[in-house]
């Protein structure tokens, strides 16, 4: 009998506690792991902008950033249309072949960095000193270094080769050279024209061996160089987690830029990419690329980018950027999140 009694009394209790409500405490989600796709520091800043618990509120609570590298902006077509990332850093291009030719539901969502704003830093393409090459039309018959195919970069020069009645193949050749090794292809005779970025440019530059034959504005004006692009689905699945993330983001991204916290943002920056810091002074002055403080994307110079690109034959057909492909509520919650704490 007492036995009995003793499961009675259980069972009376587990139903108590199935029936009450709050009795039992809520099951927490695990934070939603968001993978991001970046291919070149320190100018996309992916890699080390969760690097600082302390001004970041939801890390690991409602998300957590896996940051995975690429040559360039076009391989991240294919990884997210595996669905192996899902956020990428996009050139223009690269947003419009996604949508065209892979089918792909992305949006361009938050700034990366800006091209030739103002009196920011704009993206050189050098040639050594001693070749002889002065103007464009001097490139005929030479090689041509490009990080990839389709990416911003490559968009800029082929944009400046066409300004000269130049084509690829027919005029000069492209060769596509990972960023960090242009400098020596260069140096060794191999390439005669290559995208150079900070700070090795200014680097070369100051040993009088090298000369800017021309730079991004000069091809294309301001341009949205790089920026945040996220899988339409994912940000739709996601939505509560990622305005937790893109708070953050902003709010990281305003950290490293503010001036009162530079010597120990390019330290950050210095470690992770292995260098002195003394080569990275430049970051985040006029000499670096300019990036929006909300990290709102420039979506006029961002159609004006794939417009170009498409009149250059890189892609199939344009897209309509806004409103199909973009989607800015994400930064615009964020800034509204910040601006209300200050």
């Amino acid at each position: 009998m007492a036995t009995r009694r003793g499961a009675l009394a259980l069972a009376a209790a587990l139903a108590a506690l199935i029936i009450a409500p709050g009795a039992l405490p809520a099951a927490q989600a695990d934070p939603v792991k968001i993978r991001i796709g970046w291919s070149t520091m320190p100018g996309h800043l992916i890699p080390v902008l969760y690097s600082k618990p302390d001004i970041l509120k939801y890390y690991g609570k409602s998300y957590t950033v896996e940051p995975i590298r690429f040559r360039g902006s076009s391989p991240q077509i294919t990884a997210m249309a595996a669905g192996e990332i899902d956020m990428a850093a996009f050139g223009p291009l690269v947003l419009a072949l996604a949508v065209t030719n892979a089918r792909l539901d992305v949006k361009a969502v938050a700034d990366i960095i800006q091209d030739g704003v103002e009196d920011y830093h704009s993206e050189t393409f050098l040639v050594r000193s001693d070749s002889g090459i002065s103007k464009v039309t001097d490139m005929k018959g030479k090689r041509v270094g490009t990080n990839a195919i389709g990416s911003a970069s490559d968009t800029a020069m082929r944009a400046m080769f066409r300004k000269s009645n130049m084509q690829d193949k027919r005029d000069y050749t492209m060769v596509e050279v990972a960023f960090p090794n242009i400098p020596a292809m260069l140096d060794e005779h191999k390439i005669d024209l290559g995208t150079v970025l900070q700070p090795m440019s200014d680097q070369l530059l100051a040993t009088g061996k090298y000369k800017v034959l021309f730079t991004s504005e000069d091809a294309m004006g301001p341009s949205q160089l790089v920026f945040l692009a996220a899988n339409g689905k994912f940000l739709n699945d996601n939505r509560a987690a990622l305005m937790d993330f893109f708070e953050d983001h902003v709010r990281a991204v305003r950290w490293f830029t503010d001036p009162k916290n530079h010597d120990e943002a390019v330290k950050i920056i210095a470690n992770f990419m292995q260098q002195p810091p003394e080569t990275l002074q430049y970051l985040f002055t006029k000499g670096d690329y300019f990036r929006d403080p909300f990290m709102v994307p420039n979506v006029k110079a961002l159609q004006e980018s794939i417009d170009i690109a498409v009149d250059l034959g890189l892609a199939p057909r344009g897209i309509k950027v806004d409103p199909d492909y973009v989607d800015l509520s994400f930064v615009k919650e964020a800034q509204k999140r910040i601006e209300a704490s200050q």
